[in-house]
């Protein structure tokens, strides 16, 4: 069982409970549900959704693209337990159905031990049905193990019976209705039962919600303590506790990569960008350059000494001129931050489009794909990650309806060799734009302490490589 692993998977880490005051809680005895189902219920079939299925709104579990979750508490031990939990801008084909991608990082003393994809997918009912989840362990940096991985449709570990999609939260909720959550027989088979439909509780933070209660537990471990779950509405699961009232771990933060926290305090020093994979040093400059149909295109970026203050942070200038043989047909001005963690934030662009007649005279200068974080409602975003992990998703920017591009981590250490014979090992990030669907997407690869060494489209068979490097 998953959205929050740390108590059902891991049985290590567990939480104390004198974290909050809970009132109100209702039907908290002890006993075990008598409930069991041989078979999912109800039963999952692709003809249940559409193709809007990854786009989850459930008001107990909506799972908005961006959004995020950080849960914390206290081991027995006193070690510091956290939970980040953020949904994929990318989604998943799972037995038929495209599903959403969320992304669950368990952390103790903040080492990664836990790492969680999981997958999941709302029916024409708005019931979120749990497809799956391919579940890494890990310690001291090194996957251990990946029990507990299953996946709707197949049967991965050979057991003999395909895994089948359970129901995570149901659209309608009856107290006592009993469902089952997953169904990998022998390895994933946890079931929920709907406890109190209104139950108010308080978290340490002081915040007030009014929940619905479930009471979650695994037949194949029966004597593990089952544990209670609360989700409040437009938010999701906020707080979650053993039975027994031993151990619980409660939400702290949510977050929406549309309305980012962007504070001067947490640029002490934005001009130094020093990112290993995205070094911003005033007075360096990339060229590179690719033939196409209509010409030779060549890219000039030169990182200036001139700054730029965008929401009180101080920006460094980028100038990314475009050049179609010899021709400038574009020239930008982008400003770039980095904040104290050592991410890279996108501040904005000047854009001067320069338009041309058959003849090649200049007819207009326009200004196309300008925008400015803090201005119109835009909104800066992350170009570069501090430290970029497969399968994070961020945005880069968004201005919208104008400037909403989004990237991916695809792969680690992929090795390319340039047009001029050039070997790099590399980060390769997946970008798109949302607003113009039919363009695809492209793919980056940045090589560590030089930056952005190629750019390639979706079929991989055009591209735009780095021909000349001038550091200062």
């Amino acid at each position: 069982m998953t959205f929050t692993n740390v108590i059902a998977v891991r049985k290590s880490a567990l939480i104390v409970a004198a974290l909050l005051t809970i009132s109100a809680c209702g039907n908290s005895n002890n006993t075990t549900p008598t409930t069991t189902l041989d078979q999912p219920e109800p039963t999952f079939n692709v003809s249940l959704f559409d193709a809007e299925s990854a786009n989850i709104n459930n008001t107990y579990f909506p799972l908005k693209p961006g959004t995020g979750w950080v849960y914390e508490g206290t081991s027995d031990e006193g070690d510091l337990e956290r939970v980040e939990i953020v949904v994929s801008h990318q989604t998943k084909t799972i037995d038929g159905v495209e599903s959403a991608i969320v992304i669950e990082r368990n952390f103790e003393d903040g080492e990664l031990i836990e790492e969680t994809f999981d997958w999941y997918a709302q029916d024409l009912n708005n019931n979120v049905w749990y497809m799956g989840e391919a579940s890494a362990d890990y310690e001291d940096g090194e996957i251990i193990s990946t029990a507990g991985s299953w996946e709707s449709g197949k049967d991965i570990d050979n057991l003999g019976t395909p895994a089948i999609a359970g129901l995570i939260m149901k659209q309608n909720h009856t107290v006592g209705d009993s469902y089952q959550q997953e169904y990998y027989p022998g390895s994933a088979e946890d079931m929920a039962k709907i406890v109190n439909l209104n139950v108010d509780i308080i978290l340490s933070n002081g915040d007030n919600h009014s929940t619905l209660k479930t009471r979650e537990w695994n037949p194949l471990e029966p004597e593990a303590i089952e544990e209670f779950k609360y989700y409040s509405q437009g938010i999701g699961l906020v707080l979650e506790e053993k039975v027994d009232g031993s151990e619980s771990i409660e939400l702290i933060e949510t977050s929406d990569q549309t309305m980012p926290i962007i504070a001067a305090s947490n640029f002490d020093a934005p001009t130094v960008i020093n990112n290993s994979y995205l070094p911003l040093i005033p007075g360096s400059s990339y060229t590179y350059e690719t033939e196409t149909d209509e010409g030779i295109e060549r890219i000039v970026v030169e990182v200036l000494s001139d700054t730029r203050d965008v929401m009180g942070i101080t920006n460094v200038v980028v100038r990314d001129r475009v050049y179609l043989d010899d021709v400038l047909i574009e020239d930008t001005h982008d400003w770039f931050a980095q904040d104290n963690a050592g991410n890279v934030w996108y501040f904005g662009e000047a854009v001067d489009n320069y338009n041309y007649d058959v003849a090649g005279e200049l007819i207009d200068i326009t200004h196309e794909g300008a925008w400015e974080a803090g201005v119109d409602g835009a909104q800066p975003g992350i170009t570069m990650q501090a430290a970029p992990r497969v399968g994070d998703s961020y945005r880069q920017e968004y201005y919208q309806g104008e400037a909403e591009d989004l990237a991916a981590v695809a792969e680690t250490d992929v090795s390319i060799t340039l047009a001029d014979g050039s070997e790099y090992t590399t980060l390769k990030v997946k970008e798109w734009n949302p607003l113009d669907p039919e363009a695809g997407f492209e793919h980056k690869f940045y090589a560590a302490d030089v930056g952005l060494v190629r750019e390639e489209n979706e079929e991989g068979d055009e591209q735009i490589d780095l021909i000349a490097i001038i550091n200062p």
